[in-house]
């Protein structure tokens, strides 16, 4: 297999830290400074309904008359993240990435949330052909 025909399942990072939507923005906040992440995939149960990420936190906010404090994750994700399954070629999900300009592509197996690729996860593959 050429490495341009391997899928985002070897790129991508598979233990993924979600977040119920039932919590608020300072719960997502503490749990990417506590794993040290930027994205974090928004579950309704077990189904994925939006991603957010620390630029929707930043965005919230810059607003003075909205109580950071009380707002609810679904008010500030995107409820339509860029989900791609395991076996997709990579390099579709890297160019679908580059040309969209998206930070991350969500990895779907079933309906269920196995991993996620990120522009972290990118550098970390151009390292790995650089050397």
């Amino acid at each position: 297999m050429s490495s341009s025909d391997r899928p985002i399942r070897d790129f991508m990072t598979p233990s993924v830290h979600t977040i119920p939507m039932e919590s608020t923005l300072p719960q997502a906040r503490a749990m990417m400074k506590e794993h040290g992440i930027r994205h974090l995939p928004v579950l309704d149960g077990t189904s994925l309904v939006g991603l957010l990420s620390d630029r929707d936190l930043a965005r919230m906010e810059g607003f003075p008359m909205i109580d950071f404090d009380l707002v609810s994750v679904p008010d500030a994700m995107s409820e339509e993240p860029y989900v791609v399954a395991p076996d997709d070629a990579a390099i579709d999900v890297f160019r679908t990435m580059q040309e969209r300009r998206y930070g991350s592509a969500i990895i779907s197996d079933g309906g269920t949330v196995v991993g996620v690729f990120t522009t972290t996860d990118a550098l970390r593959v151009l390292v790995e052909l650089m050397r």
